[in-house]
């Protein structure tokens, strides 16, 4: 506007009245024609449209910045509105352009943009030194807030402080690295190359690169830490990568004594990486856990290096430091398994140490710097308790009670308790069925919680509790099931086509469940055997068992077993009375209405016991009419009724001439001779008449001639 109006660049366009513009020569004010922009931009909607599209739903400011580039190239070349093929020549964009075409304004706007979206860029590079103004080769830990100077109105805002806002849970980290890679089957060099290509991975993520030919050490501040978090993984990674490869030594050394100088230098190199990550930890003012995580870590490490070395009593020290930090944030962090399990990996080393020096000797363990943080953690573990206290779940239960305070399974405590009230209002039956399936869930989840945890008192009692929950859940499911196959059985509720038949025999097997889930509750042993609960499970498993026998007998009634049926619904009637009388002495809804359907259920079983009596006479009655339909005259043969009169109406009546094949008749046996004389004859001596042999000459020829 300054061009348009011959107002100087270094004049201040606010301060210029427009009364005070001289008119050129042959010029004359028309105050009625204004130069008036035919466009309306709606700004903000633009930018946001650039913005979400191209890169800033993820803060990728660089991506944003590219595309604004892109784009007013594209509207360059569109209007023609170039600068030059050569020689650059600058072209200003004056209102009168605005005009003509609403791209000229597109134009300013992604210009504004491109520069935002380059400074942003800038800042999240350059971090936190960029805004406070503190020089690179400044070491962040040793800078005071205070004195860093404001520029002109800025006021001092003393509660910020250059604080680490990261939390690294280190152990977690670790386990995470070594069970993906490797070590849960020992095989340290697969871990120690995956820590090398994550490291090349985090370097290049971060252009924190050493130079292409020739190595250049960077260091890694304090500051860089406040920037992002994977420069603490850098040192991490580092020291793991160190200790891997020692442990992948140590196979080997025993039998070269090389590999064991080697193995030392790359365990101190791992111990130097520890230190640091330790010291930059506490230099940040980072969260007690970290500090003190790191601070166990680097004792682990310096307590291997000690434990190689053959340092029995200097070993101790550092792995009991160690040992002592990881149960104090077993104690202060909901997840504690991973401090346990790491406190038990080292026992095995500290009992070796202790039998080589054959006494204790431990010196003060914390320090100065380690008393600080143990009782800062002493204090949350304080507060923690407080908390939990004060929000504890305490529950009531035959004439016991117990609190839950831990966090997970009040929380599904809570959700079961809601899909149970759910449950029983819901009317729609496979609805109501997934509700259950749900609670069921939940309460074998929370028992297996309780089972694992330590810290848990009266775990039995809590224990018994959920699976009373658990088993008195699932008798109220089967329950659903056995009303609606009844409801399809009476004929209340019409089976759908494609369905399955509803059939008596369905509810005897639901029942018999039923009936499994009610003795498996009476073996809870901190039931109270004379308490009112015992004794309504016993008056729902009479209940029931009547309800079971009343269906086996309709089975039997449906098979035409008409004496089974009658016989069943007499042992069903028996049932029924037993079960009023101890219904009776539990005053309380449920027996009343249990008592009432008793009634309805006893109406149906006279009825049922009529028409099956009546069955088996009417089936008596045809039996009698078949046999004598079998005994009757028809089957006579014609020889045994000569002087009978017949008169026969058809074909079918004509007598039986004669059976083929004729039936067998009864003849005389034929005598059997039996010779008993035989033994008391006396046979004559023959042996005059029998001839005897010729020997000699004569023999001999016969025997030549064959004779």
């Amino acid at each position: 506007i300054n061009a348009e109006y011959g107002v100087a660049e270094d004049v201040n366009v606010s301060d210029v009245r427009i009364e005070d513009i001289k008119l050129e020569d042959g010029e004359t004010e028309d105050k009625s024609e204004e130069l008036v922009c035919p466009f309306a931009l709606n700004l903000l909607k633009e930018i946001k449209e650039y913005q979400n599209l191209h890169g800033l739903k993820h803060d990728d400011y660089q991506r944003y910045r590219q595309y604004c580039s892109r784009r007013l190239h594209r509207i360059y070349k569109g209007l023609k509105f170039l600068h030059g093929s050569k020689k650059f020549t600058n072209k200003k964009i004056t209102p009168d352009l605005f005009v003509k075409d609403i791209r000229y304004m597109q134009i300013i706007l992604l210009q504004a943009e491109r520069a935002w979206a380059y400074a942003m860029d800038l800042k999240r590079s350059s971090g936190i030194n960029a805004e406070y103004g503190v020089a690179e080769d400044v070491n962040v830990s040793d800078v005071r807030i205070e004195d860093i100077k404001l520029e002109d109105g800025e006021t001092e805002d003393k509660s910020e402080e250059l604080v680490c806002p990261f939390a690294l849970n280190l152990l977690k980290e670790i386990k995470e690295y070594q069970n993906l890679h490797g070590l849960k089957h020992d095989d340290y060099q697969r871990y120690r190359q995956y820590c090398s290509r994550r490291l090349h991975r985090i370097y290049k993520g971060l252009k924190f690169l050493h130079g292409s030919k020739k190595f250049t050490n960077k260091k890694i501040t304090p500051d860089l830490f406040v920037k992002d978090i994977r420069y603490m993984q850098i040192i991490l990674l580092q020291a793991e990568r160190a200790w891997a490869y020692a442990m992948d030594l140590k196979q080997f050394a025993n039998t070269e004594s090389r590999k064991q100088v080697h193995l030392i230098s790359k365990l101190k190199k791992a111990v130097l990486y520890a230190a640091e990550l330790e010291s930059n930890c506490v230099s940040l003012k980072c969260d007690t856990t970290t500090q003190l995580e790191a601070k166990a870590y680097h004792h682990y490490m310096m307590g291997i290096l000690l434990f190689e070395q053959g340092n029995w009593q200097k070993a101790v020290v550092s792995l009991s430091a160690a040992q002592k930090i990881y149960n104090k944030l077993a104690d202060a962090v909901e997840d504690s398994e991973l401090y346990r399990e790491k406190h038990d990996e080292m026992s095995p080393k500290v009992q070796y140490c202790l039998y080589n020096i054959q006494s204790l000797g431990v010196e003060n363990i914390q320090g100065e710097d380690g008393e600080g943080l143990f009782q800062e953690l002493d204090s949350i573990i304080a507060n923690k308790a407080t908390k939990s206290s004060v929000a504890a779940r305490e529950i009531k239960w035959e004439g016991t009670s117990f609190t839950i305070s831990n966090d997970d399974i009040k929380i599904q405590l809570v959700q079961m308790e809601d899909s149970i009230q759910l449950a029983k209002e819901c009317t729609d039956h496979d609805k109501r069925l997934e509700l259950y399936e749900e609670i069921l869930s939940a309460c074998r989840d929370i028992t297996q919680q309780i089972r694992k945890s330590d810290k848990a008192e009266n775990i039995e009692l809590m224990t018994d509790y959920f699976t009373y929950i658990r088993l008195k859940n699932t008798v109220d499911r089967f329950l659903a099931m056995a009303q609606q196959v009844a409801d399809r059985l009476s004929g209340v509720v019409e089976t759908r086509a494609g369905s399955k038949i509803a059939r008596p025999e369905d509810l005897v097997r639901l029942y018999d469940i039923i009936l499994q889930n009610y003795a498996d509750m009476k073996d809870i042993s901190s039931l109270d055997k004379d308490g009112n609960t015992y004794q309504m499970i016993d008056v729902n498993t009479m209940f029931y068992r009547t309800k079971r026998c009343f269906y086996i007998a309709e089975c039997h009634l449906g098979q035409s077993n008409w004496l089974n049926a009658i016989v069943l619904y007499d042992k069903c009637s028996e049932h029924i009375e037993q079960t009023e009388q101890a219904a009776t002495g539990l005053q309380s809804n449920k027996t009343q209405s249990m008592i009432e359907d008793l009634q309805v259920l006893s109406k149906q079983i006279y009825s049922q016991r009529c028409s099956a009596h009546a069955s088996a006479f009417l089936q008596t009655q045809l039996v009698e009419e078949e046999m004598k339909e079998i005994s009757s005259d028809k089957n006579k043969m014609l020889a045994d009724s000569l002087e009978e009169f017949k008169l026969l109406k058809n074909e079918n009546d004509l007598p039986t001439i004669a059976t083929l094949p004729p039936d067998f008749q009864p003849i005389p046996c034929k005598p059997t001779f039996f010779d008993i004389s035989l033994n008391h004859i006396e046979f004559p001596d023959l042996e005059d008449r029998v001839e005897k042999e010729s020997s000699g000459l004569s023999s001999f020829t016969k025997w030549i001639w064959g004779r």
